[in-house]
């Protein structure tokens, strides 16, 4: 016998399951802040009132209210990427340069981590940042600068729990256009409707012999027509009382603000490898923290 020059069988593709999508890192409108602590002012009008005005009355000054100032601290978020320049001279399968490719994948981290971060539970914002302490953001669900969404608890996600919050909401003037859940929560919210029969499963013509059970728009009873979405970043509550669970919001009223933006630093050679910072500083803006809401402690 001997040794024929037989070439291996490996394919040229890497494959990643692990989801790189963010619907709101990626959707929301991006603006720029212009210091680590970011700040916008929120107003009320005056309550409406019954009472005119006599005739040939002497003026009097109306009691007047000022703006709200609001702030929240941006965030570094940062990924270290290090190859040795003989792995990127190499020939991996499906991938043409390993420094380039390490990059691309932090650059998705960064997203991913954000995304993860605003919809955390539990968060305090704090501006003081060191060697040791890094400073934080506040997120969709923390009371911080005068700020809180509102939000009302229920063990069982009914259609009744997401018209409730959806009241509150109009009420306070907002106008939300969607439905934010995690995987967990959306399969409760299609058993609340499709399966439970207060929805249609139903083929959608007879020679696709395809059956439907998903809800993609919910319509309120105040006209509000929502998106509904699914993020795998937003964590299902495990217990009655959990602060975790869905929620209803204006997407214009959240704000990625980029004190800077997603950028890669080349670092100085110092050895036999390439490195890079990949790093981007955000923070959200709440516009009005009254356009959104949360439906907490939801576990059936």
């Amino acid at each position: 016998t001997c040794a024929l020059p037989i070439y291996e069988d490996l394919v040229d593709v890497v494959t990643i399951l692990d989801s790189y999508q963010t619907p709101f890192f990626s959707t929301a409108p991006k603006v720029r802040a212009r210091d680590v602590v970011h700040s916008w002012t929120i107003d009320t009008l005056p309550s409406t009132g019954l009472t005119g005005s006599v005739e040939g009355d002497d003026f009097t000054g109306s009691t007047l209210t000022g703006p709200v100032r609001l702030y929240n601290n941006t965030q570094i978020f940062s990924r270290s990427v290090v190859v040795s320049d003989r792995e990127r001279d190499a020939n991996p399968a499906g991938i043409r340069d390993m420094y380039e490719y390490q990059v691309m994948k932090e650059f998705k981290t960064l997203a991913r981590n954000f995304e993860a971060a605003v919809f955390s539970t539990g968060a305090s914002a704090s501006a003081t940042g060191d060697a040791t302490t890094y400073p934080k953001m506040g997120n969709l669900r923390a009371t911080y600068s005068g700020w809180s969404i509102a939000s009302t608890s229920t063990a069982t996600l009914t259609t009744a729990a997401i018209v409730s919050i959806s009241q509150t909401l109009y009420v306070a003037g907002a106008e939300p256009d969607s439905l934010w859940f995690s995987p967990a929560d959306k399969s409760r919210f299609v058993n609340a409707t499709v399966s439970s029969g207060s929805g249609n499963v139903r083929n959608i013509a007879a020679t696709d012999q395809r059956l439907v059970a998903n809800i993609d728009v919910f319509e309120t009873p105040f006209n509000q027509l929502y998106a509904v979405i699914v993020d795998r970043f937003i964590t299902a509550a495990s217990a009655t009382g959990d602060t975790s669970g869905f929620l209803v919001g204006d997407r214009s009223m959240a704000k990625v603000a980029f004190f800077r933006p997603p950028q890669h630093k080349p670092m100085g050679k110092n050895g036999d490898h390439t490195r890079g910072l990949i790093l981007m500083e955000p923070t959200l803006e709440l516009t009005h923290p009254s356009a959104w809401g949360v439906v907490q402690g939801v576990t059936a």
